[in-house]
């Protein structure tokens, strides 16, 4: 028996221009075409959705969204609906209001389908029990696995996510869809459960950078209710969406980036660098100094501030979390205030490394996004460079850099490896630079040539029950 997803309904459809009542049937129609097979949902709005609908419909279009299925990662709280952070131990309350991301999301016309799945209080890259929808047997990445998966299987153009070690683009990436993570509180984390105060980002994933662009805008800017709101201006995101490639210069780091790539991927990346250089990109090797502290940095600083947000929360029942969870955490709680002085300190290093090197001359730094393609569902390790590590270790080494400096970042699709399964462009630049980085990803994007390829006919698999 085969099954496949072709018939990809979202695909051809834009941000823009839809009847609201027919593309949230479709959107609902996608869904229950897929959803058994991809589990990329926590809750379906199914009669909210279309009551909204059918009111935009008949009060005609109301803002840029207008019309537009959006999907929204469990972490954020929807009004009225449980926030579940993909956990049995999470609080049962239901949210009281809407998180400031999704008010904004609504107040510009769209339409919440749902929320979708991820990783366990966003505490890691598997997504349990989602799929990739490339390949059934495969991990769609995380933590915003779910919202990564909807959006390839062709529920909708765009949803949100989080980002704290990679959380978008790594989900986007192996996915083969599109993920922005903007700069240092440009998007409000307010009614978003935390992770690390000092790491999370906010921020769209979509089909296109067209499509991650519409919701950027909507979503980013000033939030006094949350303190770690940048008040910095918001920049025009498509002011450079005409300037092309010509004479940028885009710096390859390869000690860090290059040396532990799979030959996959190292081979689609050359292929990206020199497309970029084609298209009038100046390469130039650089050097990231003490880019190599920034794992250690995530590990100390992400742990600390889960367990210290762990510990002040009503309502849970950590007796119930996974056992990955479980042990993050413990660790987390049990490092010192030295070790965590310590954590800051070379996070400060890595932010003068990044500093010095766009100082330098170079306008961009480029990679690949994660050193491989999609891990088998159920991985817990992961080859890196000849090395066996952890599967979050793997997967999140070249995301975590703009975690730890704040910098923008954009994840493209830039091709397919041997077994079928997306390879993404990891675009970054300094704090601010998100219209650059968006500029030239869409560049990239219309020359490489990946969006809207067809989704391979995949085998049925009978997927565990619990």
């Amino acid at each position: 028996m085969t099954e496949t997803f072709t018939d990809r309904t979202a695909s051809s459809q834009t941000l823009q221009d839809l009847d609201p009542v027919d593309s949230v049937r479709g959107a609902l129609a996608r869904i229950s075409q897929t959803e058994d097979k991809i589990e990329a949902f926590a809750a379906v709005f199914a009669e909210e959705a279309l009551a909204v609908a059918q009111q935009q419909r008949e009060t005609g279009p109301t803002g840029p969204l207008w019309g537009t299925p959006v999907v929204v990662k469990d972490i954020y709280d929807v009004g009225g609906y449980r926030t579940g952070n993909g956990s049995l131990g999470a609080p049962e309350h239901l949210a009281a209001a809407d998180s400031e991301a999704v008010r904004r999301l609504r107040a510009a016309g769209a339409i919440i389908v749902g929320k979708t799945a991820t990783h366990e209080y966003a505490y890691g890259v598997n997504t349990p029990p989602t799929r990739n929808p490339w390949s059934l047997d495969r991990i769609p990445g995380g933590s915003s696995g779910g919202t990564g998966a909807a959006i390839a299987a062709g529920v909708t153009t765009a949803g949100l996510g989080t980002d704290t070690g990679g959380s978008i683009r790594i989900p986007a990436a192996l996915c083969g869809v599109t993920g922005h993570k903007p700069t240092f509180g440009m998007v409000s984390r307010r009614g978003v459960s935390a992770l690390s105060f000092t790491l999370d980002h906010t921020g769209p994933l979509g089909r296109t950078v067209d499509d991650t662009v519409a919701l950027l805008e909507v979503i980013a800017g000033h939030d006094p209710g949350d303190p770690y709101s940048s008040t910095a201006r918001i920049p025009d995101f498509r002011s450079e969406f005409a300037r092309g490639l010509e004479g940028l210069t885009i710096g390859v780091a390869e000690p860090y980036f290059c040396d532990r790539l799979t030959p996959d991927v190292a081979a689609t990346f050359v292929a990206a660098v020199r497309t970029l250089e084609a298209a009038g990109a100046i390469i130039r090797q650089v050097r990231f100094n003490d880019v190599e502290l920034c794992p250690e940095v995530v590990h100390v600083v992400c742990g600390v501030e889960a367990a210290a947000w762990h510990s002040i929360q009503t309502g849970m029942r950590p007796e119930e979390f996974g056992t990955d969870v479980q042990r993050a955490l413990a660790v987390g709680a049990a490092y010192t205030g030295v070790d965590y002085l310590a954590g800051l300190r070379a996070r400060a290093a890595v932010i003068a490394g990044m500093t010095a090197m766009f100082d330098g001359g170079v306008d961009l730094l480029v990679s690949a996004t994660v050193a491989m393609t999609a891990p088998p569902f159920g991985s817990t390790e992961v080859d890196f460079g000849g090395t066996t590590v952890p599967i979050l270790d793997g997967i999140n080494a070249l995301t975590v850099p703009a975690n730890v400096t704040g910098m923008p970042t954009l994840t493209v699709p830039a091709g397919f490896g041997s077994d079928g399964l997306p390879i993404g462009l990891q675009l970054m630049g300094p704090p601010g630079a998100d219209a650059t980085v968006l500029g030239a990803g869409r560049a990239f994007e219309s020359l490489a040539g990946c969006v809207d390829k067809p989704l391979p006919a995949l085998p049925h698999i009978t997927k565990p029950t619990n």
